[in-house]
């Protein structure tokens, strides 16, 4: 769920965003971000407040969000996740939205000694070695072309893994990552995959959810393997 949203971008927030964050985890965190320049400084600012309170972090760095929601449930960690989306923008999960909010209210966070401050280590690899889970799990094949918005998220990077193994063709709109433009609506997303020749449309959302779109129906997935398992059965 979204626990931060500002228009600004306020790296002293972040931080005690995160210090509340580390305060109730008391563990590892995973933390990932989008393709933003802001998100990298952002994530920063959020994980040095989360390891100041002796909690660990995981950075997986630039990943899509509804990829690592998949990844550190398998792990059985919480994550955080920073995004720019009209403003500044930190998803949790994991996470008790309440117990978090009342820290940033009586700043009762935890305070780690020196010795005791929380490591970081890093995982580049979390979204190769994600997809290569999912191809093991996954070999069907799908026909025609889908049309994709990624709605300049970090989901273009799923592409041409994906694609190729499930050999389908794509077209991508919205596929600047490191833009802070707003994408292009969802109405032209739609007219244009109905105009065009798909068997069927991807729309990759900031929040961590993906629409799939076919014959005028639309369905929402929080999760890359339920949505793999729904193309299984339709496609």
């Amino acid at each position: 769920m979204e626990i931060y949203r500002s228009e600004e971008f306020n790296p002293e927030e972040l931080a005690l965003l995160g210090r509340a964050i580390g305060t109730v985890a008391q563990g590892t965190i995973v933390v990932g971000r989008d393709g933003r320049a802001i998100s990298r400084y952002g994530k920063r600012a959020l994980v040095v407040g989360i390891v100041s309170t002796g909690s660990a972090t995981m950075d997986v760095r630039l990943i899509p969000l509804i990829v690592l929601k998949d990844f550190a449930h398998k792990r059985g960690l919480p994550l955080v996740y920073i995004y720019y989306y009209n403003g500044v923008r930190v998803e949790i999960s994991g996470f008790d939205p309440d117990e978090i909010n009342a820290l940033l209210k009586t700043r009762k966070f935890i305070e780690a000694h020196p010795n005791d401050i929380g490591a970081t280590v890093y995982y580049p690899n979390a979204l190769d070695d994600f997809l290569q889970d999912i191809f093991k799990h996954y070999n069907f094949t799908v026909e025609g072309k889908a049309l994709i918005d990624c709605m300049n998220t970090p989901a273009v990077l799923l592409f041409p893994q994906l694609s190729e193994h499930l050999r389908f063709e794509t077209e991508l709109l919205n596929d600047m990552m490191t833009s802070y433009l707003p994408p292009k609506p969802k109405e032209v997303y739609l007219q244009k995959l109905k105009k065009g020749d798909y068997a069927f449309g991807l729309r990759f959302r900031p929040d961590g959810y993906v629409e799939f779109h076919k014959d005028g129906e639309e369905k929402e997935f929080g999760s890359m393997w339920r949505l793999l398992d729904h193309m299984k059965k339709v496609l």
